[in-house]
């Protein structure tokens, strides 16, 4: 319906002129077989409306209409209230709870770590190493600027255009969990390192995501792509096993697949053997060949469009 609007707006602006009655014939024929009742009730009181219209009529049909399928939605909507004087809680004259008194630090206690360089006793702010660094200039500084300012609102703007917006797990599609994973290669030009990504898809939404900058420098895409899918693959491996406990997918028993759009990553994830050009990867990324030949999942091939 959306689309038919637009085509037709578009048209319009190039001087081609389209027919109300022939967009409003096609947006009827394609509606599901749900809206029998709905079309056969605007065909015999004929009625010539506008698309813009029909559009909010369907809108009010839908709610009517009754739903095969149970559709679950999720979404996260926190409202913020001004935070004021309380009235009428409290009787006049009452007596406010005395606060203890907050006890003063004396200092770290002898098990205390540092978080700088891990050794007992003492906190960062009082490392000789950490000082001794920050002097030198290893450590550094924060020093926020315009960039900084504008990468905040842009996170606000985003927050704000989709806190109404649903993750709907539900429909008539089967109980399946598949998974996609991709790398952005050598994405900080600071430290030349790898941007990687994966969404794990349960019944048409998603149930797990996580995007992070790799541990382990990549010389190529496909090592970067490699790397991704591997990640990928602890995770995939743990939500089989919590699937398999639920006992509701009937397909949780099959390799979990796995989609990558890199053949030469797809290649060296289920090759066993090792490769000379993979050597200075962690060892911990090539636990991805024990997954596949325990048969926990697979990797396939998908291309974006």
């Amino acid at each position: 319906m959306l689309a038919m609007t637009g085509h037709a707006k578009k048209l319009g602006d190039l001087g081609i002129v389209i027919p109300n009655r022939l967009g409003i014939n096609r947006v009827l024929q394609s509606l599901p077989p749900s809206y029998k009742n709905f079309v056969m009730n605007y065909n015999m009181q004929n009625m010539n409306k506008e698309l813009p219209e029909l559009f909010g009529m369907l809108k009010a049909a839908e709610i009517e209409i009754k739903k095969e399928h149970q559709v679950l939605m999720v979404n996260k909507t926190t409202s913020f209230k001004k935070q004021g004087k309380s009235k009428g809680k409290f009787k006049k004259g009452g007596k406010k709870a005395a606060t203890p008194p907050v006890k003063p630090k004396n200092g770290p206690k002898p098990d205390a770590e540092c978080y700088y360089c891990k050794e007992k006793g003492h906190w960062k702010r009082n490392c000789s190493k950490y000082l001794a660094d920050l002097k030198s200039g290893l450590v550094k500084k924060k020093k926020e600027g315009m960039e900084h300012w504008t990468a905040v609102k842009n996170i606000l703007k985003y927050l704000k255009r989709t806190k109404d917006m649903f993750l709907c797990y539900g429909g008539d599609q089967e109980l399946v969990v598949n998974g996609y994973t991709d790398a952005s290669w050598n994405t900080d030009p600071d430290d030349s390192k790898s941007q990687s990504g994966y969404v794990f898809i349960l019944n048409g939404a998603a149930v797990s995501w996580a995007s992070s900058k790799q541990c382990t420098v990549a010389k190529s895409s496909t090592e970067s792509e490699y790397i991704a899918a591997s990640e990928a693959s602890s995770e995939a491996v743990w939500m089989k096993r919590f699937i398999v406990e639920l006992g509701v997918v009937p397909s949780a028993l099959d390799p979990l697949i796995i989609y990558c759009d890199n053949m030469g990553a797809i290649a060296n994830a289920q090759e066993p053997r090792s490769h000379k050009r993979l050597k200075h990867i962690k060892l911990r990324y090539h636990s991805i060949h024990e997954y596949i030949e325990d048969g926990e999942e697979r990797f396939a091939k998908y291309t974006l469009i």
